[in-house]
């Protein structure tokens, strides 16, 4: 969901307003004011048969104006990804590009249209023109099994913790043993995901895949539940910078200024919380286990301005650069290795 002005990327769009059942569409052309609507002006319906349609429309357009065309639409999780395969299998190849809802809700503000489906559709196109977003990249079938396990053993798991706090609360003993069981339950299904993920890794898992989780399984507060949820969410590690790692993972410094105002230290926390999660579980152990992690734990400590949680995320990011420095070097962890720059 990157968007960079990227010259590969098409100068015409067509931009998709998409929801759960249907979406509409507008394309929008730079020496043309306004957006240009399909001649019905219909919803599509999200499904096969309205990619086909959208990509006939796409057709007509490139006939009579050139081409190619870029599709645009604002990620809204399981409903852009469904519209985005349905345009692959009806034209494979096709630009499609997944934005950053964020980003194209600023845009539309700056705008001052009316909050309408076909305005939106019109505003995506403009957004698309100007920006020219990369195109999707599809998770591979490992990131996406490991990121659907992993997710679910999360809301498991934050569920069980409810329960457990509302048990110690509770004073009718009925309710306590009813809560005990659906902890028993939940206890049951974690369990169950956690073999599955390990029988993943062991049996389906590609070679490419279950080497970076064993590579990071080496560094201290790093299991292989944590490892599935960073390979989930971010895929191989080795296709990073460290700067486009830090940026991904939100775990990167955002300062905001006004005039004499000047506010630092805050996250960015773009991309995604899962990940932000397991390493502030993570980074602690690490710290605990890791003689040069808790040496730099107290070097953030003593920092001028500094602060417990500052100190923790500044371990939280160099936990991730470790992992992608033991992943890229194909070694694993040594807690004795020492920095050389």
């Amino acid at each position: 969901m990157t968007e960079n002005p990227n010259k590969e990327s098409p100068a015409l769009w067509i931009g998709v307003d998409v929801s759960k059942k249907s979406f509409m569409a507008a394309a929008k052309f730079p020496w043309e004011g306004k957006a240009v609507y399909p001649e019905d002006s219909a919803e599509f319906g999200n499904n096969r048969a309205g990619a086909r349609r959208l990509c006939k429309w796409i057709g007509e357009l490139e006939k009579e104006y050139g081409g190619p065309f870029g599709v645009a639409m604002e990620a809204t999780g399981p409903f852009s990804l469904k519209l985005h395969g349905n345009l692959q299998k009806t034209r494979p190849g096709l630009h499609v590009a997944i934005c950053n809802p964020l980003s194209v809700s600023y845009y539309m503000r700056s705008l001052g249209t009316n909050k309408t489906d076909k305005a939106d559709a019109a505003a995506i196109a403009r957004y698309a023109a100007h920006i020219r977003p990369c195109k999707y990249r599809e998770p591979s079938k490992d990131e996406a099994e490991l990121k659907r396990l992993t997710r679910d053993r999360t809301f498991m798991v934050d569920s069980r913790t409810q329960y457990k706090n509302r048990l110690g609360s509770e004073g009718d003993a009925r309710s306590r043993e009813r809560i005990r069981r659906l902890i028993g339950a939940l206890d049951r299904e974690i369990d169950g995901i956690d073999k599955e993920i390990a029988e993943y890794l062991a049996t389906k898992a590609s070679a490419e895949c279950r080497s970076e989780i064993e590579l990071m399984k080496s560094v201290p507060g790093v299991g292989t539940s944590s490892a599935a949820v960073i390979y989930g969410e971010l895929g191989p590690l080795s296709g990073y910078t460290r700067k486009q790692l830090s940026a991904m993972s939100g775990i990167c410094p955002a300062t905001r200024q006004s005039g004499t105002s000047l506010h630092k230290g805050g996250l960015s926390k773009r991309g995604s919380k899962w990940l932000r999660r397991i390493l502030y579980l993570d980074s602690m152990q690490t710290i605990l286990g890791s003689p040069a992690m808790s040496a730099f734990h107290e070097k953030m400590l003593k920092k001028p301005d500094s602060s417990k949680m500052g100190a923790r995320v500044a371990c939280m990011r160099k936990l991730l650069l470790i992992l992608r420095g033991i992943v890229v070097s194909g070694k694993k962890f040594d807690k004795d290795h020492t920095a050389v720059r």
